[in-house]
Order: structure tokens, then sequence, then C-alpha cells
């Protein structure tokens, strides 16, 4: 019994020690039927032999090769039936179907075929090179003549084909598609051989390297297994599985797709379901009309596409994109505004917002047809003749554009393109580094008529730099900004006139596409002592907290109101973005965490002119802040001609402080090509205004029209 009772025990902890097997997957290649080519089948007979297959792909678990001189093997991961079984079955069906010969047998019957098709595998596997994987399929072709034995007619191909992130459905996909477009090849080859060496009649030309299948010219975007567009990388890294009885459609990102416009897809007038640039769109057979771009529904891009089954359809891009950084003179990202017009038709694609670099937030991208594009101050009209800037898209590009304004006041102060040497050069390594110094030294002398005579130098200097790294799903990026401008009068001492020491670094990591957490931190100072000037000489007094005369000034021509470092301004938080909506009519980004924001006065006081008696500086109370923070950005396409864009950037304090926020908002009605009426209304409020009253609004109605004579 108890030799029992330990067997059953010892029983028992394998079962536990083995745990439950891992589930296996099957796979097996496979492509849509083949349909007729030729038009007059050659009258022979051809008997396709059983395919033979090299040692080491002959096993059902599925090869990979991590080096030229190993090979592994899926233990959990097997093709559903034996390799030759599978590919011959392929050849038979393939060769059948095409209609090139008479007659196809797998097998010897009473009556010999006139040639015997034999074919060899010689790889059939993944290869994997570090994070690179691609699909390898190699195979050779004889064609034997049954009469006496003879190789009249040969094809081989080895093929290699990168996929995305190496699953192996990705693989399997791949070397399917290996398979269908090498064998058409091998079938015209085999074609022209045996007709003699004229090629017989096909049914329907082939599509010319490079073009999209068509019909007639009626504009139809088709798949088309030539097409160089098939061996793009974005198309090879997508993994979208591709069910049965389905097809694809599949619109080249030409910058990021989760940041352009999402892809609606309609059948007729009805719409279907929507996508992303750069990865496939899975769909029913059949015709259907897809509208991508930025703007209203009107103002999209459509194009017409045909879906087959197995296949993915994949459209030339034709359209631009414009993706537009909105930076101060200091070329700090922040969350500006500007509007966005094409020349040609006047037509208002909409409002435009930067990103704010330091909440981790990234630019937006438009799509756009190929043209002419004016950039107006936001409210502005087409014919603004100051803060403006234009931008020429080219089709199949992006276009990268820095637009410089005063976060102020909304003012240019600059714009260009960004040379897109630079732009690749930098994406290609994981981490960017940028560090600019500069200064300028400035002597002037006046006697204009309504400036002040004399003579002024100027000192001028500026640091700017930036580190950032960005790998997979991390992005930190730290940056550092000092400038200083100080200017000395004929008269008088050294003033500064821009005195700002800037740092801030923030990390975030991206869980999913649509969510990250982020950690920031930063602060902002002066470095030199600041004063309060006096055209005749004052006498001033300092008071403490309490009130109290502190020390007297008498009849000076300036004082003291701030040190070194005075104030600091400090920030940090915490939290997540996400990318709550991304619909033909709504996106929606949203970033929530906890902040705290500090105004340390350090010293700092406030000047005041009390008449009368002696004026007053007194002290400037530090200012805690500490509370949850929130950043909504929302556009939607409330139907065929409205669009609303919003903007909110809040923080509650815990404390009984009211709230700081920002809130920016416009809806365009489009009236027609030339005409739109739009409503913006803002909103702003922070309490260190320092007023009763410090939600500051603003209301503004514009009846915007153009129109061309000649």
């Amino acid at each position: 019994m108890r030799g029992r009772a330990t067997l059953l025990g010892l029983a028992a902890l394998m079962t536990v020690a083995c745990g439950r097997p891992s589930e296996r997957a099957y796979y097996t290649l496979r492509y849509p039927a083949v349909a007729p080519r030729f038009e007059q089948p050659l009258p022979v007979t051809i008997r396709v032999k059983e395919v033979d297959v090299r040692e080491s792909y002959r096993r059902t678990e599925i090869v990979f090769r991590p080096d030229l001189h190993e090979i592994r093997y899926h233990k959990g991961r097997r093709w559903s039936e034996p390799t030759d079984k599978m590919l011959t079955t392929l050849i038979v069906d393939h060769l059948r179907g095409s209609g090139a010969v008479q007659r196809v047998i797998d097998s010897i019957g009473q009556t010999p075929p006139d040639y015997t098709l034999v074919s060899e595998v010689v790889a059939l596997e993944q290869l994997q090179a570090g994070e690179t994987h691609a699909a390898r399929l190699a195979m050779q072709f004889r064609l034997v003549r049954f009469s006496d034995d003879t190789v009249v007619w040969s094809y081989d191909f080895d093929v290699r084909r990168p996929v995305g992130e190496g699953l192996l459905r990705a693989t399997v996909r791949t070397l399917s598609e290996i398979m269908q477009v090498e064998f058409d090849k091998a079938i015209d080859s085999l074609a022209r051989h045996l007709s003699g060496g004229g090629a017989p009649a096909e049914v329907e030309p082939a599509p010319k390297s490079g073009e999209p299948a068509a019909d007639e010219g009626d504009g139809v975007i088709r798949p088309s297994a030539t097409s160089p567009l098939n061996d793009l990388e974005q198309v090879m890294a997508d993994t979208t599985n591709l069910p049965i009885g389905f097809g694809a459609v599949f619109l080249p990102a030409l910058r990021d797709g989760d940041r352009e416009p999402q892809v609606a897809v309609y059948a007729g007038n009805q719409p279907v379901t929507e996508g992303t640039m750069g990865k496939r769109i899975v769909l029913k057979p059949g015709r259907y009309t897809m509208r991508l771009g930025s703007g209203t529904v009107g103002q999209q891009i459509p194009f017409e596409v045909e879906v087959e089954e197995g296949r993915t359809t994949i459209v030339p891009p034709t359209w631009s994109a414009l993706e537009l950084d909105v930076v101060d003179e200091q070329f700090v990202p922040f969350r500006g505004t500007y509007e966005l017009i094409r020349v040609d038709n006047r037509e208002e694609y909409g409002i435009g917002f930067g990103a704010d670099e330091q909440q981790g937030e990234e630019v937006r991208v438009w799509v756009l047809e190929p043209g002419l594009y004016k950039i107006i101050r936001a409210g502005g009209t087409y014919r603004d003749r100051s803060d403006f800037a234009t931008v020429r898209l080219e089709p199949g590009q992006v276009t990268h554009f820095v637009l410089v304004l005063d976060p102020d006041t909304g003012e240019f102060q600059g714009a260009g393109e960004v040379d897109p040497a630079e732009t690749r050069a930098a994406e290609q390594s994981d981490w960017q580094l940028r560090g600019v110094v500069g200064g300028a030294v400035s002597f002037n002398r006046t006697n204009q008529v309504g400036q002040e005579e004399g003579w002024e130098l100027g000192l001028t200097v500026f640091y700017d730099g930036s580190i950032r790294y960005q790998h997979d799903r991390h992005q930190w990026t730290t940056r550092i900004d000092l400038e200083e401008e100080h200017a000395r009068p004929s008269d008088g001492d050294f003033e500064n006139v821009t005195d700002r020491l800037y740092l801030h670094t923030i990390y975030t990591y991206a869980v999913v596409p649509w969510f990250g957490p982020y950690v920031r931190s930063g602060f902002e100072t002066k470095l030199f002592p600041r004063h309060q000037n006096f055209e005749d000489p004052t006498t001033v007094d300092e008071l403490d907290e309490d009130g109290d005369v502190v020390e007297t000034f008498q009849d000076v021509d300036r004082v003291e109101i701030a040190g070194p470092f005075s104030p600091i301004i400090i920030v940090e938080s915490g939290g997540g973005n996400f990318r709550l909506l991304r619909t033909r009519s709504v996106e929606l980004d949203l970033r929530v965490g906890f902040g705290a924001r500090h105004t340390i006065s350090n010293g700092l006081l406030a000047y005041e002119d009390v008449g009368g008696a002696n004026d007053r500086l007194t002290p400037v109370e530090s200012n805690h802040i500490l509370g949850p923070e929130a950043t909504v950005v929302g556009l939607g396409r409330v139907s065929r001609f409205v669009t609303l864009s919003t903007e909110f950037d809040g923080l509650l304090p815990i404390s009984d402080d009211e709230a700081v926020f920002t809130w920016r908002n416009q809806i365009s009605l489009r009236l027609a090509s030339f005409a739109s009426l739009n409503y913006r209304f803002n909103a702003v409020r922070d309490p260190n205004i320092g007023v009763d009253d410090d939600i500051r609004t603003e209301h503004d109605v514009q009846l915007r029209f153009s129109y061309t004579l000649f």
C-alpha cells in the first residue's frame, strides 16, 4: 500500500510539473483559385509528378533559420499536411485553372502523357536576422519529354520577402503569394516553349509593372500581382489577419497611419467600415469607394477599388501629406493654432493645432490633394497680407513644415519647410541630439523724428538644446533653453530685455497604440536681477509680508524688484495619454493625470504707484497648485459641410483655488467652395494674473468669402 501510494504521489507530482501541453497551431499554403488566362489550351497532356522536398523541409514542423548554418523547427507550429502533398495539389490546381494545356494529370494511366512536370522544393522557411524576418521559398521546375526522358524546359526561383514582427501567419501568407506569382511566371514561360516560342493569346493583358490593374480605363483600382507596391515595406510589415472568403484594401501611409485621418469605406452611398492608413482594411469581395484625407467629407479624396478574395488591393499614393509643427521663437513646440486654405479654389480645410512635446503629444498629419496651400493665423482670411505662409504639396510625398508663432498673440514670426534629408537621417537613429548656440552684438545711434536721440548697445546670446530617445514603445525627451538679451542706452545701465532659463523632461511609454503613461517635470526661471526705472527721482518704501516698512529708498532713479533666479516656476505631473476615438466623423485624444505647479517668488517684489505718497514695493507670495490635470483635443465632422474643433487644457487644485484652464473652440460651416461661416469661442483662466474676474473670454463670428474674377 505504501509503495502504491508513493507511485500515485510521484505520478501526481509529474502531472503538476509537466503542466498542460502548449497548444499547437496548423498552417497551410493557399491562394484563390486561378482563372483561365489563355483563349485556347495547347493540345498536350502534362503529368504533374509529386513534388520532391529536400530532407530539411520534409517535416511537418515549420522551419525557421536564425543563421546560415543553423536550422530550427517550430514544435508547436506545423503544416496542416505533408509539404510535398500540399504543394503538389497547388501546382495541379494552378496549371489546370490557367487553361494553358489541354489536360493535366497526376498519375500515369493507359495513355501516357506527352510531358512530365518535375519540381523540387529547395527552401521553405522563415528567415530571422535580429528583429527582421522574411519568408523564403525556392523551387526548381523541369519539363521532361515522356518519350525519351529528355529535359526540354526549366524554371528556377529563390524569392525572399520581409514580413512584419515575425508572425508565422504573415510568413505563410507571404509564402502563398510568392508561390502564386512565381508559378504564374513559370506557366507563361512553359506555354511559350510549348507553342514554339510564341506565347498563346491571353484573355486579359497583364498590367504594366508599377501600375494598378484596371478594366478599360474605368478608374477602378484592382489587385495586381506584378505591382512593385507589393514589396512596399509597410505592406510586408502589416500582420492583419485575412480570413478565408475575404480580401483587403491597403492605402500606404506617407507619414504615420496612427496620426493620419481615418479611411472611410462605402458600398454605394452606405458606409461599411473604417480603417487606418498603413494597415489592411479587410472586406468581402466586391467594389467599394474609399474616402481619405483631412477636411469635411466632401473635401476628402475618393477612390474606386475592387476587392478580390485572398488578395490585397494596394492603392497607389497619389495624395500628399503635411506635417506641420508649431514652435515659439526658441523653437519650443507648443499647441498653437492656424488655419489651412487651398489656394486654387479658396477652400478652407479647417483649424490645425501644434503639439506640445512637453506633454508627450505628437502633431497630427494633414492628408490632402496635391497643390498649393495657404497657412493663415486662426481667425484670419484668405486675403491676409501678413501672418501667412504658403506650402506646395507634391503627390505621394510628405512635406515637413515649421510655423513659428508668438504664443501670446498668435502672430507669425517665421515659417518654412524642413529639409526632408535631415528629417529622414534623424528618424533612422533612436537618439536625436540638437544643440544650437548663438549671439549678437549691436550698436545703434539715431536722431530720427519720434525716437529718443542717442546711442544704444545691445548684447544677445542664446542656447537651444534637446535630447530625444525613441525606441519601440519608449520615448524620452529633455530640452534646455537659455536666452539672454540686454540693452544699455548712452545715459543708463544695462537692462534685461529677455531673460529665460527653461528645462523640461518627459517620458512616455506606449502600452498599446491607443494608450500610454507619461511622467514629466520641469522648471523655468530668470538668471539676472530686474529693476523698476523712473523718469524722475522717486521715493519708494519696501514693505514686508505684514505691510510694515523695512526700507525706504530716497529719490532714486530705479529700484531692484527681483534678484537672480526670481521667480522659479516648477511643474511636475504623471498620468496617461489616451487616443480615444479615430473615426471618419470624430477624432478625440485625452491626457489625464495628477500634476503640480509651483511659483516660488524667491524675493520677487511688486511695484505699486499709490499716488500722493511714497511708492511701494510689496513681496509677491509664492503660489502652489496641486491636483488632477487633463487635456482634451477633439475634431468633429458634424455633417458634410460642418467641422468642429475643440481643445481644453486644465488643472483642478485640491485646495480652494479655482481651476486653471485654457479652452479654445471653433465651428466652421462651409457654405460653398468660396464662402464659410465661422464661430470661435475661447476662455482662459490663470490665477497668476492676480485679478478678481480672471476668466477671460473671446467670441468671434466671421463670414468669410472670396471670388476669383480671372
